[in-house]
């Protein structure tokens, strides 16, 4: 028996049953999410919302895809369920459209962001033997207790007694820009933590493509280039974070080509199946991939490159590719920022924007308490962090529903301004 057949008294059976993801369960009601179509999604199958949070940033090709529901459900009916080593046509054929997108040599497929990371972390410490991981102080790399470790997201902080000593670069904000005569403040900051530690001991440099949850903050123009030299210098592992920033939300494919460098380790999820299927992975070079041929890859999962989220994946890549969908965000980066601008010409509590494509920020002078509930009633799905409003659609979304979206906004800020 369905929960649809019980009653009308499922959602307080779920809240009775089911945790609610970094929250104090009282303070938290959910939603009753009933349909969705492109960029917006249907509650309580009543009001319908501009998804301006992506559901959880992951949602890139919008709600109710049928090319991708079409293609998991042709691969349940194949083949639902298989063993890590077990070779599918499916496997194969998003191992290629991985390679192709990222230009490296071989992928491992996980069911979540945080696993990819710390598998990241684990093939970086085995191709280098060493084991310092360095990270900015403001990033968000996931939820697990080993990547909470080496990231500098305050959540780690109920746990900080088990967690060995993080290695950070101080990233202060707003950046000074690097000049001809000395480095920007964050490539500074680096260059002197690797040279107190040792080069030697350095497994890994891991960076976002361009900040998400962390502010969005966009980082000095000499700081990717600088890590990439650095790295290439000193035998490090340059590892990208493209969770969020990932998969076209940036307006290229992925954030770290806006300063033109490579990486040895891409690691990719939320949008790599537009949220149809759980799906991440670490996607590494040649020389990384080539050192695993003789030795032990010590990492492994029951549900390591799952046939129906692999369908979910090929099918999201060629939805991104064909119906051109990063070029979409590219050029709607602009339009938002101006209407932004505007917004935030309107309303003194706005400080700043931030970020890039369909992945910008307002930074208010104040917390952004009540901001959310206040734009949901107005008709747009937003996520707030302490004193940002983030602003990530999908990359679906078109200019006029762009404008529509920030039309119901600037209602709700300036409701949220005058207390009403």
């Amino acid at each position: 028996m369905t929960s649809n057949t019980r009653g009308d008294d499922w959602q307080s059976r779920q809240r009775e049953r089911l945790f609610f993801t970094w929250s104090a369960q009282h303070d938290t009601r959910g939603f009753a999410l009933s349909a969705g179509q492109g960029a917006r999604f249907q509650v309580d199958g009543r009001d319908w919302l501009w998804d301006f949070g992506s559901q959880i940033y992951n949602l890139v090709a919008g709600h109710g895809h049928a090319r991708i529901q079409e293609r998991m459900i042709a691969q349940i009916r194949e083949t639902p369920a298989a063993h890590p080593h077990a070779l599918l046509p499916v496997r194969a054929e998003v191992g290629e459209l991985l390679h192709r997108h990222t230009g490296l040599a071989k992928a491992f497929l996980t069911t979540g962001g945080s696993e990819a990371v710390e598998n990241a972390i684990k093939i970086s410490r085995l191709f280098t033997k060493r084991e310092k991981i360095v990270t900015r102080l403001t990033s968000y790399h996931g939820a697990t207790l080993a990547v909470l470790g080496v990231s500098g997201d305050p959540r780690r902080e109920p746990f900080t007694a088990s967690l060995g000593a993080p290695y950070y670069i101080e990233d202060s904000w707003p950046a000074r820009e690097g000049t001809a005569d000395r480095p920007s403040d964050w490539l500074e900051s680096l260059q002197s933590l690797v040279q107190r530690e040792g080069p030697e001991t350095i497994a890994a440099i891991m960076l976002e493509g361009l900040t998400g949850v962390g502010g969005m903050q966009t980082p000095p123009r000499d700081f990717w280039p600088g890590v990439r030299a650095l790295c290439d210098r000193h035998g490090i592992v340059l590892i990208d974070d493209e969770i969020l920033s990932g998969c076209g939300r940036s307006g290229r494919w992925w954030a770290h080509q806006h300063w033109d460098v490579k990486p040895d380790i891409i690691v990719v999820g939320k949008g790599i199946t537009s949220g149809y299927a759980p799906m991440a992975g670490a996607i590494v070079s040649q020389a990384i991939a080539d050192y695993f041929d003789d030795e032990l890859l010590c990492c492994g999962l029951t549900c390591f490159a799952h046939p129906v989220s692999c369908a979910a994946a090929v099918a999201t890549l060629q939805v991104l590719e064909e119906e051109r969908l990063v070029e979409n965000a590219a050029q709607l980066g602009p339009v938002l920022h101006a209407r932004l601008e505007a917004l935030a010409s309107r309303h003194p509590a706005v400080t700043e924007l931030r970020g890039r494509g369909l992945m910008q920020g307002l930074v208010f002078n104040r917390s952004t308490q009540g901001l959310g509930p206040i734009a949901w009633k107005h008709g747009v799905s937003a996520p707030t962090t302490k004193d940002m409003l983030l602003l990530c659609p999908p990359l679906c979304l078109r200019e006029a529903e762009l404008h529509d979206a920030l039309d119901r906004l600037d209602s709700a800020l300036a409701a949220w301004s005058s207390g009403t």
